[in-house]
């Protein structure tokens, strides 16, 4: 009898597990698969009429696949003129219904802002705001609730600022080496008594620097008496050296009271400078030869910049049938003449057909580099040679004395 009922419960065990497991299994793996919490950081507030407050909410995706969650809004039916919404950012955010969850540690999470901004004419007491989250089937939904205790009186006190206030307009500035810039500086006085400012200026070596007020660029100052809540302008002017490097170059400007400190950080960009000039090693621009000749000089180039000129190629602009050579006619770079201190040297040879007609010729003569170029004029003087004017003084005298021995012989008849 006993084994007959220990038999029968058996079998009523075993028919009982095999109708309720599935469904049980597959519950529990549907809820580790898909789910989503969602909670306030404060669930309870207080705050004033002239208060808006910001709470977090966050959006945790806890099953293992991505999933949407929907989300909307209850107001207090006693709350209908209050702004409340639900966005991505506290200070420029826009509205949000849905967020999209993934798996990943950095996409699993989502915190949004809860913004409330209570009615100006809305009583002081609770109000009750809900936010209803669910996926799209609507087969996961949660509800949480925010309440907020409204007081009559301002809540959160604005802290005024005290000591001073520095800020540039443009903290970083672009010049060529040598030049200086100008930068427009503001300060505040946040205090509702008057201070005295004193300034300092940190610079690279080697380079100057100077503050005066906006307007008075003449006088140059070191500090300053400001007025309670006042504010004042200056430019601040620095000059980098002519030889400095290209680059970005670190700026400190420093104002400081008796009992405040104010650094501000501010950037000089220096781009180079170029500056190609040539001539002959005579300084002369006017060259004399001769017919059929060559005539060689030496042609000096150099860089007034402050960084180099680079790919310099020389050329010339001649008179048909004359031959001009330049030795070398490439530089790879021209440095600064003041890092330096010598020219690069050209040789140019001019070679002229042996039938030029004597006179005066012009030729162009032209450096061109990635940075900068130049030009000049050279004008070529072309002289015959002196045998051809022995040969024709030999030629004017044989004809004078033929002719004279032919008025001989006539004088004589």
């Amino acid at each position: 009898m006993k084994k007959s009922l220990l038999f029968s419960i058996l079998i009523l065990l075993i028919i009982t597990i095999t109708t309720i497991s599935p469904s049980a299994f597959a519950e529990e793996n549907q809820t580790v698969q898909k789910g989503f919490e969602i909670y306030p950081q404060f669930p309870g507030i207080i705050i004033g009429k002239e208060d808006t407050a910001t709470v977090d909410l966050k959006v945790i995706n806890t099953g293992k696949e991505d999933i949407v969650v929907n989300l909307s809004l209850t107001k207090d039916e006693k709350a209908k003129d209050w702004n409340v919404l639900i966005q991505n950012s506290e200070w420029s955010g826009y509205g949000v219904k849905g967020v999209h969850l993934g798996t990943d540690k950095d996409a699993k999470e989502v915190t949004l802002k809860l913004k409330i901004d209570p009615s100006k004419e809305a009583d002081p007491g609770n109000y009750l705001f809900k936010i209803n989250a669910s996926t799209p089937s609507g087969d996961i939904k949660k509800e949480v609730s925010v309440e907020v205790t409204l007081k009559g009186e301002k809540i959160v006190k604005e802290k005024k600022e005290k000591g001073i206030e520095l800020s540039a307009k443009y903290p970083t500035m672009e010049t060529p080496a040598g030049r200086k810039i100008t930068f427009e500086l503001e300060l505040k006085n946040k205090e509702d008594k008057e201070q005295v400012v004193d300034f300092g200026i940190k610079v690279p070596a080697g380079w100057f620097a100077y503050l005066t007020p906006r307007w008075e660029e003449d006088k140059k100052i070191n500090s300053i008496k400001l007025d309670k809540n006042a504010t004042e302008n200056f430019n601040l002017t620095v000059i980098p050296p002519t030889l400095v490097d290209k680059g970005t170059y670190d700026i400190e400007f420093i104002a400081k009271t008796s009992n405040d400190k104010k650094t501000l950080k501010l950037k000089a960009k220096i781009t180079g400078t170029y500056k190609l000039n040539m001539i002959p090693e005579d300084k002369r621009l006017n060259i004399d030869t001769i017919a059929g000749e060559e005539k060689t000089f030496t042609l000096y180039l150099w860089n007034e910049g402050s960084d180099a000129i680079e790919d310099v190629t020389l050329y010339t602009s001649k008179p048909e049938g004359w031959e001009v050579k330049i030795e070398p006619d490439k530089l790879n770079a021209i440095q600064p003449i003041a890092k330096i201190q010598k020219p690069e040297k050209v040789k140019i040879t001019i070679k002229t057909p042996e039938r030029t007609i004597p006179g005066d010729y012009m030729i162009n003569l032209t450096a061109a580099g990635k940075q900068d170029s130049k030009n000049i004029e050279l004008r070529v003087t072309v002289n015959t040679s002196t045998t051809w004017g022995w040969i024709g003084i030999a030629i004017i005298i044989i004809v004078l004395v033929i002719l004279m021995g032919i008025f001989a012989k006539l004088k004589r008849r």
